[in-house]
């Protein structure tokens, strides 16, 4: 099942599902999250909307990995990344839907043909996306046509997003992956997006790094590609024959979270002129030139 598809959920009722699970103080039957998920006291057409978002929900999850039905009981269980969630931290769902979708055996194969299944074309759409400018203006689906045209994917690839209904889906999944942002002030149609990817930069950071971290910076993007092999350089691109920055250059994507990073302080960006081993960032207050960052130093979160 292809994820950026109308028989595919939404994150948001697949968030609902994992809360009452992760709630219960007992197993809960596939009947009874119906009934408190999609009660029948809702109006008939309601009703009727309500039951295939939790239908679709319950799918989309198992086929994710993220939940199990057991035979004998009809009783579901989180399982796999979902299993250590407890029902209250989005972003930790969020961190568990991006292991979910970007795991390799969801998309093997993936610049070999245009198989729309598994999480292939989410993967594909948000590596594409990835390497366009978080700096440009926000990018609904007229300007995301063109912009196909100018960074297309590998020919047997097929198309990053092949429709304005998947543009839509999509619009719903990178944001809830924390690899895009919908834009302050978005007027019109379109579903337009930013791609931002700081939401999923700083959870894999924070979490690789303890606060008072200092992490060569080229070592550190090249970790932080491994976690999400969607970001320009990574394993995803590279299969798509995307433009690949190189092992020192951050990409614009990746400078963007970095910059914000070091900005909002859970990071500081350092310069050792010194250095041998040294970290290009694109800064857009320095656009005739790079930034040459050599190391980063995980700082204390703001407020925590």
């Amino acid at each position: 099942m292809a994820l950026i598809n109308v028989d595919a959920s939404r994150p948001d009722p697949m968030w609902a599902v994992v809360r009452l699970l992760a709630h219960s103080k007992r197993s809960v039957s596939l009947s009874s999250a119906r009934a408190l998920l999609s009660p029948p006291t809702l109006a008939s057409r309601d009703r009727d909307d309500a039951s295939e978002m939790f239908s679709k929900a319950i799918k989309t999850l198992r086929e994710l990995g993220l939940l199990q039905i057991h035979d004998s009981t009809s009783e579901l269980e989180l399982v796999g990344p979902a299993a250590v969630l407890d029902g209250r931290d989005w972003d930790a769902f969020s961190a568990a839907l991006r292991t979910a979708v970007l795991a390799p055996e969801r998309n093997s194969g993936l610049g070999d043909n245009d198989e729309q299944r598994e999480s292939r074309d989410l993967t594909r759409a948000l590596a594409w996306f990835l390497t366009l400018d978080p700096m440009g203006p926000p990018v609904d689906w007229d300007q995301a046509q063109d912009l196909m045209g100018d960074a297309s994917l590998k020919p047997e690839a097929g198309p990053a997003v092949v429709n304005a209904e998947r543009w839509r889906q999509f619009g719903d999944w990178a944001p809830a992956l924390g690899l895009a942002a919908r834009p302050l002030l978005a007027g019109g149609g379109g579903s337009p997006l930013v791609p931002d990817c700081t939401t999923a930069v700083r959870y894999v950071m924070q979490r690789l790094w303890e606060p008072g971290t200092q992490v060569n910076a080229v070592t550190a993007a090249r970790s932080i590609r491994e976690h999400l092999p969607v970001l320009p350089g990574g394993e995803y691109p590279r299969a798509l024959q995307l433009a690949n920055p190189g092992d020192r250059i951050a990409g614009s994507s990746l400078s963007f979270a970095l910059l914000r990073g070091h900005d909002e302080k859970w990071l500081r960006l350092e310069s050792d002129s010194d250095a041998s081993l040294v970290l290009q960032v694109a800064d857009p207050e320095q656009p005739s030139s790079p930034r040459y960052v050599s190391d980063i130093t995980m700082q204390e979160v703001p407020g925590a």
